[in-house]
């Protein structure tokens, strides 16, 4: 095979031959269609079915839950999710007025009929548990549903102590004759289903019947279709796929393109080459000034804002630090600013050695750095102040002529109590009032 083969030659060869199997495969898939519109409408029916049926089994399995945990425990949470379940949600009713329309004559929807039946029978002896449990926990009767009010217990019941109703609520909700019934109701949605799959399966096989003579015709077709595409794809594979799957490994090992494949991926390769060659140093170049302070080499604002919405939009825990060095200005002042940006990059190279190298190290002004720690709880704040500590006194003890400064500090985490509009105003909130307090140090929101 020629190098110089273009995909315009076998692009032109490819629509062709397409075009022509298009043409005859047309004819046999609309007729195909109508067949296969057939078998599609009785297996969508099933599924309707099938849903709806599991959708009752499910509501009423949820219910039989709810009154169980709410007779053991008492806790009214559950009573709510019970009726909220069925009166409000209503999947139960919800899944056979699905299934009435379409079969409401089936024998598939006369079993899910008795089923609703019967699960709405087995609610009166669960409103009955629920009316002993409330008696027993004497919860005020402003907060009982209305089809609990409207139960009315059997002389001895009402007589019972508290311990004995919500015993018998819990064995009313458990006991053969309750589970009698939740069997009944399952028993009922698996002879629905078992109707839907018998009459499922009857009605698919009559459309395969006439689909089955379609499709070997269409066999034919899709042969040779078969032949052209794979003649295609060894083609598109050698002049395209390749040549591609090679210029992905080079822009990821950040190396210049190989010369091959199709006429117009070498003269692309030549393009992106040249383009390499010229503004690859200026590019490292750029991106580097573009995130980092001139001074200090640290991260700046910019950088910084960047990690921290990563960091606040993510889900993985972590803590900001703002620091300052305190009374900057009079240093400066004092001493010049030439003395002042050797404490800036001092206070950097500290920050860098000290935290972690995963850490984010940033500078986002003056005299005002901020570390992003990842991987941070709350409960490790001991280790930020271990280390700002150490900060402190290597600033106040200079071995390198430098007047003796220290640092406060403000941290945030991303699990705190009570969080503020942004993790950065309280972590700023929490520097304000370190500095406020005697500086030289850090505080937690």
């Amino acid at each position: 095979m020629k190098r110089n083969i273009k995909l315009q030659t076998v692009s032109a060869w490819s629509i062709a031959l397409t075009s022509i199997v298009a043409v005859l495969c047309l004819a046999i898939s609309c007729s195909a269609t109508r067949k296969f519109h057939a078998l599609l409408t009785a297996t969508d029916q099933y599924i309707l079915c099938e849903d709806a049926a599991r959708q009752l089994q499910s509501g009423s399995d949820y219910l039989t839950e709810q009154v169980r945990l709410f007779t053991t425990t008492g806790q009214l949470a559950y009573m709510d999710r019970y009726f909220e379940e069925a009166e409000t949600n209503r999947s139960r009713e919800r899944a056979v007025e699905a299934l009435e329309g379409p079969f409401g004559d089936t024998c598939a929807f006369r079993d899910l009929q008795a089923a609703l039946d019967r699960s709405r029978k087995l609610m009166d002896t669960e409103y009955y548990a629920m009316r002993l449990v409330l008696e027993a926990t004497d919860v005020s009767q402003a907060r009982w549903p209305e089809k609990v009010k409207e139960v009315e217990l059997s002389g001895i019941d009402g007589y019972l102590p508290a311990a004995a109703k919500q015993e018998k609520a819990q064995q009313m909700v458990s006991d053969g004759a309750y589970q009698a019934a939740r069997t009944e109701i399952s028993n009922r949605v698996t002879a629905c289903i078992t109707d839907l799959s018998s009459a499922t399966k009857q009605q698919q096989g009559q459309a395969l019947d006439s689909f089955r003579y379609l499709y070997r015709s269409l066999e034919a077709g899709v042969i040779f279709l078969l032949a052209a595409t794979m003649l295609i794809c060894l083609l598109l594979r050698r002049l395209v796929v390749r040549p591609l799957q090679a210029y992905n490994q080079c822009i990821a090992r950040g190396e210049i393109f190989p010369m091959t494949g199709a006429a117009e991926l070498q003269h692309l390769a030549v393009t992106y080459n040249q383009v390499f060659q010229e503004n690859q140093e200026t590019q490292l170049l750029i991106r580097h000034q573009a995130e980092h302070d001139p001074l200090t080499d640290l991260l700046n604002r910019g950088a910084f804002e960047r990690v921290l919405h990563l960091y606040e939009t993510g889900a993985r825990t972590f803590a900001i630090i703002i620091i300052d060095v305190d009374v900057f200005k009079t240093v400066n002042d004092t001493f010049g600013h030439p003395t002042g940006d050797a404490i800036l990059k001092k206070v950097a190279c500290l920050l860098t050695t000290t935290f972690r190298s995963v850490d984010y190290i940033c500078r986002i002004g003056g005299d005002e750095f901020a570390v992003v720690m990842v991987e941070m709880t709350s409960d490790l704040q001991y280790t930020i102040s271990e280390k700002l500590d150490a900060i402190n006194q290597t600033l106040s003890q200079p071995d390198d002529g430098l007047p003796v400064v220290s640092l406060s500090a403000g941290v945030a985490f991303s699990d705190r109590q009570d969080p503020g509009p942004s993790i950065f105003k309280d972590a700023d909130t929490a520097l304000y009032h370190q500095k406020k307090h005697g500086r030289h140090g850090c505080s937690f929101y």
